[in-house]
């Protein structure tokens, strides 16, 4: 895959690992996993040490490597190891099932496949650093409306999160990054373990997701940057943990969909803490837009222009002034297919729709496939799930479509917790229009979400039959 654009430096932080390291003291703390610490001069030598071991078996310039990993160390070796030798990396959680390894081995072709980082040694040089413009990723959507697809980023756009935090959050040598979410999905690790290691401080690996082993692991290694998504701030609250244990933090950076900002303003009274809700997408990468829970409506991140297009789409293209200008740009494009589908007049479309608001601010309405078209009537599910969420019992709520022979639509709804759905259905008449509410109601144990907590709704209309 070719592409014609040439992005320019960040105007803070990194745009390439090599001025990681050398921005960065060798015997700093880079890695904190449990009782192990790795500095900074020994997380270089391991990667160089798997990169020697990734060119000795073969991999060329562009060569695609799959690793199969988790929530640890390996999973920031792999990405800095693979971009060293010169290949594209690519990753899926070690829980993945084999249907969706078969989907990615047998659409990105890679030349190698791990499990685990590669052990021994090797004395085979190392090709010189990839240009910043090189291709260095692949991420793959979550496919919650069809077969997940391979977004390409090149090495610099991969620290487009870190050099945008650095920016608007002042990260510095004293940032403790963690999250409890998959490294092995590329958002995060960029969010995360990147970040740290681009702005100086640490990334910490926190290994428990349950509410009380997280705000242990919080307490004990004194984060200061948490990651999470709706569902985990959520079970922190439901918890009812001792808030002193997250007195180290500085924000939470919230991301994924359908979190309920009643609850959110909650949970951010409760802990203390301010909770940033993130708006991006796999094609960004990561976040493009934020605000405190609260706020109304998101401001974009620097060099990020955003619009929404006539027909309610938005769209995204580097800014053109200032010193971020052309800065940002995105994904190159999807693995296979012509840069021209997710790149048209010079801009990204994201598949999402919402509206600006006087202030410049973004709000996201939901994606349009996921917009239910009932008998001419567009609804949109995030409006429904916000009033489903208030309904005191209902832990948490999905909205989705389902075919109908005469609206070609009905409204569906999948809700946890202990209320009744009738009762449910009754408060939401009072809020909402008739032909908002739900006709169908799934009462369930858990809304199923993909790994960046993205409600997967075509598991839902399954469900529903």
């Amino acid at each position: 895959m070719s592409h014609g654009w040439r992005a320019e430096p960040f105007p803070v932080g990194p745009s390439t690992p090599e001025e990681i390291w050398a921005s960065r003291s060798p015997d700093s703390i880079a890695v904190i996993d449990g009782d192990e610490t790795m500095t900074t001069a020994a997380l270089q030598a391991e990667v160089e040490r798997v990169a020697r071991i990734l060119v000795g078996l073969g991999l060329r310039p562009g060569g695609r490597v799959l690793w199969l990993l988790g929530n640890e160390p390996a999973s920031l070796v792999s990405l800095l190891a693979t971009i060293r030798a010169g290949g594209v990396w690519l990753a899926l959680d070690r829980r993945a099932t084999d249907a969706e390894r078969e989907h990615v081995i047998n659409d990105a072709n890679p030349a190698l496949v791990f499990g685990s980082l590669p052990e021994g040694e090797s004395l085979h040089p190392l090709p010189p650093p990839p240009d910043r413009h090189a291709i260095a990723a692949i991420a793959y959507t979550s496919g919650t409306t069809g077969a997940p697809r391979g977004v390409v980023h090149t090495v610099q756009q991969l620290l487009y999160p870190a050099a945008a935090a650095i920016e608007t959050e002042q990260l510095s040598r004293s940032s403790l990054v963690g999250s409890p979410l998959s490294l092995a999905t590329l958002n995060i690790l960029l969010l995360g373990p990147l970040t740290a290691l681009a702005c100086g401080g640490t990334a910490v690996m926190l290994p428990h997701t349950d509410p009380a082993g997280l705000a242990a692991d919080v307490h004990r290694f004194g984060v200061t940057r948490l990651l999470v998504v709706p569902t985990i701030v959520q079970d922190l609250l439901d918890a009812d943990i001792d808030v002193a244990a997250l007195a180290t933090v500085e924000r939470m950076i919230m991301g994924g969909s359908g979190f309920d900002h009643d609850r959110a303003a909650v949970a951010q009274t409760t802990f203390g803490v301010p909770l940033i809700a993130s708006y991006g997408l796999s094609e960004a990468p990561t976040g493009v837009a934020r605000m405190r829970v609260g706020e109304a409506g998101a401001r974009p991140l620097p060099g990020v222009d955003i619009r929404v297009e006539t027909d309610g789409e938005i769209s995204l293209a580097p800014t053109e002034t200032g010193p971020w200008a052309r800065c940002w740009r995105g994904a190159v494009g999807y693995w296979g297919d012509d840069t021209a589908e997710l790149w048209r007049n010079g801009r990204i479309h994201t598949g999402d729709r919402g509206f600006i608001d006087t202030d410049g601010r973004l709000h996201v309405e939901g994606r349009i496939v996921d917009m239910i078209n009932r008998g001419g009537a567009t609804i949109a599910p995030a409006e429904v799930e916000r009033v489903l969420l208030a309904v005191p019992g209902v832990e948490d709520a999905a909205v989705f479509g389902i075919d109908d022979d005469r609206l070609g639509q009905q409204v569906a709804a999948a809700i946890v917790g202990s209320a009744d759905p009738g009762d449910v259905r009754a408060a939401a008449r009072e809020v909402l229009s008739g032909y908002k509410v739900p006709a169908t109601w799934l009462v369930l144990d858990a809304i199923p979400r993909n790994a960046n907590g993205k409600i997967d709704r075509k598991a839902l209309r399954a469900l529903a039959g």
